[in-house]
């Protein structure tokens, strides 16, 4: 493989990496930097909220439908703890992403080196999942912030927060564990070099 090639993809995994780093940082920041300012939230309606909002009778124009009954919610007077933890997600993400961009630069210098068995690989493999999953279960604080503003406002009998998981970060990490198994497994059938 051409070598300018592969060292294109290296920098371009780093840098993109420290992108993801350095904004999940500022994100996290200027969430800092909001206080007393409003924040947005989504919510659900709770089942014995309907009634007391009025929502119940109100018939949508055509084309308009809400999202598994999910709404923003915005509330003014937050605090900086709030408005980080909001961000929370994006910014333990961005980290994430840094440190896995070099885990992976490593990796793929030694598979474009046609040494993909190469000693520690399965362990950078490893690695990467935990990165995965510790990203995937991010996506839940923000749902700390929301239960913060719903008690700070005397609405957490009306909203609830909103579910932040999904299954993908979970599944992705599985499947970087078992092929971390599948190349320790591997390296060690293979004969020493």
């Amino acid at each position: 493989m051409d070598r300018l090639f592969v060292r294109l993809v290296l920098y371009l995994v780093r840098f993109a990496g420290a992108v993801a780093g350095v904004w999940g940082v500022a994100y996290a920041v200027n969430g800092a930097t909001q206080a007393g300012g409003a924040i947005t939230v989504r919510v659900l309606q709770l089942p014995q909220a309907t009634d007391r909002l009025g929502l119940s009778g109100v018939r949508l124009p055509g084309g308009v439908s809400l999202a598994d009954g999910e709404l923003p919610l915005q509330v003014w007077g937050s605090t900086a703890a709030e408005q980080v933890v909001s961000r929370s997600d994006v910014l333990l993400g961005g980290l994430c992403a840094l440190v896995a961009a070099f885990l992976l630069g490593r990796l793929l210098t030694s598979v474009f080196e046609g040494e993909p068995y190469r000693r520690g690989n399965a362990a950078r493999v490893a690695w990467l999942a935990v990165l995965v999953f510790v990203s995937g279960v991010g996506q839940a604080l923000p749902g700390v912030a929301v239960a913060s503003v719903l008690d700070r406002t005397g609405l957490g009998g009306t909203f609830g927060p909103a579910p932040g998981l999904s299954w993908v970060p979970f599944a992705g990490a599985a499947f970087l564990l078992a092929l971390a198994v599948a190349l320790r497994a591997r390296r060690r059938a293979s004969p020493a070099p």
